[in-house]
């Protein structure tokens, strides 16, 4: 991958690390949930959420710095 390609799924990881994060605590606190169900789609946002931001912390990390050394 190129450094732009790189770049551009990094930004494009981060913005859904945000958007799924929020929307899923902001519906799950807002909702009826009582407590953690995988069945509430809200859960499932705030878990893809979290699953973004940790591809995009891997990219970051040892991708992006991989053609420099």
């Amino acid at each position: 991958m190129t450094s732009t390609r790189v770049r551009l799924a990094l930004t494009g990881l981060r913005l859904g690390a945000i958007a799924l994060v929020v929307s899923g605590f902001v519906g799950w606190a807002t909702g009826d949930a009582a407590s953690f169900s995988l069945d509430s789609p809200f859960t499932i946002a705030f878990l893809a959420g979290v699953g973004c931001a940790i591809a995009s912390i891997y990219l970051g990390i040892f991708l992006t710095n991989r053609d420099e050394t």
